[in-house]
């Protein structure tokens, strides 16, 4: 067996997990008594946005400082917290470990794990030694009054979080760790859940069990994606696989790439009936794209986003498509029937073409603050890669009343753009007026969104930051800042600021 990084995933999944979107039910908030309506959230930490509780959003990132020698250089954490005005890059909490031997891996997780009201920040870190395998830990950085914490490492050892979620349904977060390859490809390592609550600052679990997702020990899961599927207050997990065995005789004969696992007052339970039509949505021929989560139809129950290769009817190769696979008290894809949108949809700007990849790291909030549930999608291979981000707003109307079997109204409907002409989709890229930065400038390629979505300026818009991931050659990662408005994303004084900003 040989795991792979797949072409599409580097491309769509990489960006997410270094952003915090393995959580993708996350849909960070504020303080809701500084709100207008409430956007969209999860059920874990109900102000996931907000890491000191002032009730603006704060953001989380990986940032990779530049280098002029070509070599690659291991990402730092930033936190850039929110204020009246937006992010603010002079009140920051910046973390460089590489005289440490350290990096950080992601995903960022938010969640209050000691359940003290503050949200904390959870990821991955790896420790590198003079010789061997690097050495994986998970680190808590507990959010407070004054910001977050410094890291302090779990007290269960040699452990990878990949994602957050009240799996038992009990009121407490949990930890999700699947397991990963090791680099002696001996097999996939052992995957348990960490119950909640957490204690000493939010470092030891109450219990832990044992999670098997190995499948027969081929394979580790490369991501988990949460939300509440069914929703019986218990957080269910879609996992992605890559591998490659076309020719391995090794391969066990039920080897699939996408999982599905529903939560109960047990724990996690393997549920197959939706795991070929997601590994048919999410599949490519380098391996399954990652998925988000969030309720894209307004009828309280979380929907799976899941971004493709394309529709399949006579559009360029990757071009890219969005499916929402509702969720419903049956179970996921057991009720609606699912929404597919790309840009050859009524009212979506743009035409598909080679390499696009729309729908990629799709998030759900309400941008324009109409009580309606909005979409944001990238397209990290637009233009020869030089990437858009496309806002797709829910209809007027509000939703069903949570029972999760209503008509959904509030989504994204292809067809107002048809009837209507202008519908309010809304495309952004680098050369979008208003939009500052040199267009020309080394590294200002791949630009697209950072899910969740926000609300960084506490006004009851959901805001989006895009970025661009520089180079290995000089090339500064830069963050933009795209407020939302009654109107929808705003062009006008757009915040920018850089790795440099931040101190890398």
């Amino acid at each position: 067996m040989r795991p792979i990084a797949p072409a599409a995933a580097a491309t769509v999944c990489a960006a997410v997990l270094l952003s915090g979107c393995a959580d993708a039910g996350d849909q960070g908030e504020g303080d809701g008594s500084r709100r207008g309506k409430a956007a969209t959230r999860s059920l874990v930490a109900k102000s996931s946005g907000d890491f000191n509780g002032d009730g603006y959003d704060d953001f989380a990132t990986l940032v990779h400082p530049p280098t002029k020698s070509g070599s690659p250089q291991s990402p730092g954490l930033a936190v850039v917290y929110g204020s009246a005005r937006g992010l603010d890059p002079g009140k920051r909490l910046v973390l460089d470990e590489r005289s440490d031997h350290r990096q950080y891996e992601g995903p960022l997780l938010r969640a209050d794990l000691d359940g003290d009201g503050y949200t904390d920040l959870v990821t991955a870190r790896l420790t590198f030694g003079k010789a061997g395998a690097p050495t994986p830990e998970t680190v808590v950085l507990r959010g407070g009054r004054q910001g977050l914490a410094r890291p302090r490492t779990l007290s269960v050892a040699g452990v990878e979080a990949k994602a957050v979620g009240d799996f038992d349904g009990d009121g407490a977060a949990d930890l999700l760790v699947p397991g990963r390859d090791g680099d002696d490809q001996a097999g996939p390592g052992k995957g348990r859940v960490l119950y909640g609550p957490f204690g000493d600052g939010g470092r030891t679990p109450a219990r832990t069990a044992d999670f098997v997702a190995d499948q027969h020990g081929y394979a580790a899961p490369a991501s988990a994606t949460t939300g509440d599927f069914d929703g019986d207050r218990r957080t269910d997990v879609v996992l992605t696989y890559s591998y490659d065995a076309e020719q391995d005789d090794t391969a066990p004969p039920d080897l699939t790439p996408v999982a599905y696992y529903r939560g109960g007052a047990r724990g996690l339970v393997r549920h197959q009936r939706p795991e070929k039509h997601l590994a048919a949505l999410l599949g490519t021929q380098d391996g399954p794209t990652l998925p988000g989560a969030g309720d894209a139809d307004h009828d309280g129950i979380d929907d799976l986003l899941a971004p493709g290769e394309g529709s399949g009817q006579g559009h360029p190769d990757r071009s890219g498509r969005l499916t929402v696979v509702h969720g419903s008290k049956s179970g996921l894809g057991e009720g609606r029937e699912d929404l597919s949108v790309d840009q050859a949809s009524p009212g979506v700007p743009g035409d598909p073409q080679f390499n696009d990849w729309f729908g990629a790291l799709p998030a759900v909030g309400d941008v324009n603050d109409d009580g309606s549930p909005d979409l944001v999608v990238s397209s990290p291979g637009e233009d020869r890669y030089k990437g858009r981000v496309t806002l797709l707003p829910g209809s007027p109307g509000g939703g069903s009343d949570g029972g999760g079997e209503g008509d959904g109204g509030g989504e994204y409907d292809p067809a107002r753009g048809k009837a209507e002409g202008d519908s309010g989709e809304r495309a952004i890229d680098l050369d979008t007026p208003g939009v500052p930065g040199s267009r020309d400038a080394r590294g200002f390629r791949g630009f697209d969104s950072r899910p969740p979505l926000l609300d960084v300026d506490g006004d009851g818009h959901a805001d989006l930051i895009a970025a661009t991931p520089g180079d290995a050659y000089g090339g500064t990662q830069s963050f933009w800042v795209f407020r939302g408005s009654d109107d929808g994303l705003s062009t006008d004084d757009v915040h920018r600021f850089t790795a440099a900003d931040l101190g890398l």
